[in-house]
Order: C-alpha cells, then sequence, then structure tokens
C-alpha cells in the first residue's frame, strides 16, 4: 500500500476520501484545488490497487476507503452528503412535527422538487410521517441515531446551519 501512496497526489485523495467518506469526485477536487480530470484519474488507480471503492449513486460517485463503512452508512452518507436532505433533517431535529406547508415555506423552493427530497428521505427511513392531533408532521425516525450518525460524519460543505445544529446537539 504504501508504495501507491508515495505520490503526494494520491496520498492527498486518499486522505480526502478517508476523513470524509462518501464523498463526490466534485467535491475532492475542489477541496483539493485540483481538476476533477486529475482526481478521476488517481482514483481509479486507486481503486484498481484496491484503496477505495467508488459506487455510482445517480449522476455521482461516491468514494470511500476499503471496508471501511458498512452499507447501511455508505446509503446514510449517499442521503446526507446533498445538502437539501440534510438541511431538511437539521431543521426537522429542531423543530419536530413540521407540517409539508411549513416546511415549504420555511425552505422556499417548489412543492414538487421539495416533495422529491421529502420522499427520498422517508423511502430511506430517516424521517417519517407522524400525527399529532389532528394534523401530520415529519420527524426524523431515530433522532439518537441520527445525530450520533451526523457527529461521526460532519457532512461538510453546508455552512451556519449545521454549525447551529452542531452547537444544539453535539461536540464541534
Amino acid at each position: 500500500m504504501t508504495d501507491v501512496l508515495e505520490l503526494e497526489t494520491r496520498k492527498e485523495i486518499f486522505s480526502c476520501i478517508k476523513k470524509n467518506p462518501g464523498v463526490n469526485l466534485s467535491f475532492i477536487a475542489e477541496s483539493l484545488k485540483m481538476s476533477t480530470q486529475l482526481v478521476d484519474y488517481h482514483l481509479l488507480y486507486l481503486e484498481h490497487r484496491e484503496l477505495v471503492t467508488i459506487e455510482k449513486e445517480g449522476g455521482y460517485k461516491r468514494c470511500y476507503v476499503k471496508d471501511s463503512v458498512g452499507v447501511h452508512d455508505k446509503r446514510m452518507l449517499g442521503v446526507f452528503r446533498q445538502q437539501i436532505p440534510l438541511q431538511i433533517v437539521l431543521f426537522l431535529l429542531k423543530h419536530p412535527y413540521s407540517r409539508h406547508r411549513d416546511l415549504l415555506k420555511h425552505f422556499g423552493m417548489s412543492s414538487p422538487r421539495f416533495s422529491y427530497h421529502l420522499r427520498k428521505l422517508v423511502k430511506n427511513g430517516i424521517i417519517q410521517i407522524s400525527t399529532f392531533g389532528d394534523e401530520a408532521g415529519y420527524i426524523v425516525t431515530n433522532e439518537k441515531e441520527t445525530i450520533s450518525f451526523l457527529i461521526r460524519y460532519k457532512p461538510s460543505g453546508i455552512g451556519k446551519m449545521v454549525q447551529d445544529t452542531w452547537a444544539d446537539f453535539g461536540p464541534g
């Protein structure tokens, strides 16, 4: 393994993936200030040498250090590495039982686009619809597990909303 990582570029890419499991090609390139073509070339090399695994998810290539992340965590990281689903979950952690119309108003996007993200979160078991009184609202399915997951992996690049939530739910 050491000879594969002797090249500084590969070492930096490998470290970025190890620090941020589930990141995509663009994130790595932007973080390391490298071209996507250069990163892609070295990713394929690292994959061929069985140091990383690359999984295609929609239009993204999600990268992991080989055997470092389980199937469940990979699925969750695939969702939480996307800004809108992560922001929805962070909001629901702070405001459980939020109604669809209130969420839609808060996030200020079209109903079809927002509903797409809600369906994705429900499908992956991250949030669920729950009734309280005469109303229905969304809650995080397993709040403690989700908070623990977010603290463990700390999805980056989301900005102030993530920082505010870390202050509310766990160590920074």
